[in-house]
């Protein structure tokens, strides 16, 4: 077995670590892990790993952690009635190429990860889908669901929480897939809707080839419209000097504030109290988790397919799918993307 570890407190000196594979013990699978998308979503995780627990999920030493991926595996040996040798199945998984788990509450669609370790982490990272029985998947689009699928997730959901209570939703970091996910749902769902993307000056034009925002500005020279609102404001960048800006030039036009993300790794800092509203943190997992428990798993992961259907074709005319393979490519594929060196227009999928 190989993974790719990192300091927890510094995640520019990656390391490979190799070890023998573990024996399967009653009830668990090994599983072969395939392919898996790599963007700036995973170093939020590595990010946010103590704060919101990633680092727990496959654990590696308290100095250690090893980054979390969405990608595909199979199943190569089981010791389990529940899933059998050859199945493929979509999920949350190491930066590693292989994983062993203990399929618990299998259905035809999903089947969760009862190890004792995850216990109690959120069952919503817990779940693998079952390509054979996931409405979803089509072998043609994993490339697309390896790097799209928890972004979109998370774009649909907020942006359902958004059509209700605002008449103008502001966007930093809106060159980001997230943002993007975001974005398009809310051009879709809410036409009549204003989106006012913020993005580096480098970014304006492909953020306007997709014509998703009504308008876009830059961070340098912040322009918001001067509508009374109500405005929201979306921090997938995780800036305190542009949330500190957003927040003044608003005031009380700003009803609600959602922290996202934090694709800018180093940024400004805040200098005092903000305006308007408290920040609240939009997390995908708790939203999905609640919603799926109220109309069942199966129904809201039906709703979700609908739109991602919808999706896919839209984001495959418009997003090149960069590929690399080996311990080498994913080590420079890391670095790259932690330094910021993945254009908007760009996705990568990584293979051992």
């Amino acid at each position: 077995m190989q993974r790719m570890i990192v300091p927890r407190t510094d995640l520019s000196s990656p390391s490979l670590q190799r070890s023998d594979a573990a024996e399967l013990a009653p009830g668990e699978v090994r599983l072969r892990i395939d392919r898996f998308g790599f963007s700036a979503n995973n170093i939020t995780y590595a990010l946010f790993g103590d704060a919101l627990g990633y680092w727990r999920y496959f654990p590696v030493d308290e100095v250690h952690g090893s980054i979390p991926v969405w990608g595909f595996a199979e199943v190569v040996e089981s010791r389990s009635d529940r899933l059998s040798d050859g199945e493929r199945l979509f999920g949350y998984l190491p930066l590693a190429d292989e994983h062993v788990f203990r399929p618990t509450e299998v259905s035809d669609l999903a089947a969760s990860d009862g190890s004792a370790h995850r216990a109690s982490l959120h069952p919503w990272y817990n779940r693998f889908y079952r390509c054979a029985g996931d409405p979803l998947w089509t072998a043609d689009d994993e490339h697309l669901q390896a790097t799209m699928w928890a972004l979109f997730m998370t774009g649909w959901a907020l942006a359902d929480q958004l059509v209700d209570t605002a008449r103008i939703v502001v966007v930093s970091s809106a060159s980001s897939k997230t943002a993007l996910a975001l974005a398009w749902t809310l051009h879709h769902r809410a036409p009549e809707l204003l989106v006012v993307g913020i993005t580096s000056p480098g970014n304006v034009e492909i953020v306007d080839t997709w014509g998703l925002y009504d308008d876009v500005t830059t961070y340098e020279s912040l322009h918001l419209p001067p509508s009374d609102g109500p405005f929201a404001f979306v921090d997938a960048a995780g800036s305190p000097a542009t949330k500190e800006r957003v927040h003044a030039e608003l005031g009380d036009r700003l009803t609600d504030s959602i922290a996202l993300g934090a694709t800018h790794q180093r940024p400004g800092q805040a200098a005092g109290e903000l305006a308007g509203p408290t920040p609240r943190l939009f997390f995908i997992p708790d939203v999905a988790e609640r919603a799926a428990t109220e109309v069942g798993l199966g129904a809201y992961h039906g709703a979700f397919t609908e739109q991602w259907q919808r999706f896919v074709p839209w984001i495959a005319e418009r997003l090149a799918i960069d590929t690399a393979q080996g311990a080498d490519g994913i080590l420079h594929t890391y670095r790259t993307v932690l330094a910021g060196g993945l254009g908007p227009e760009m996705a990568k999928v990584l293979t051992w």
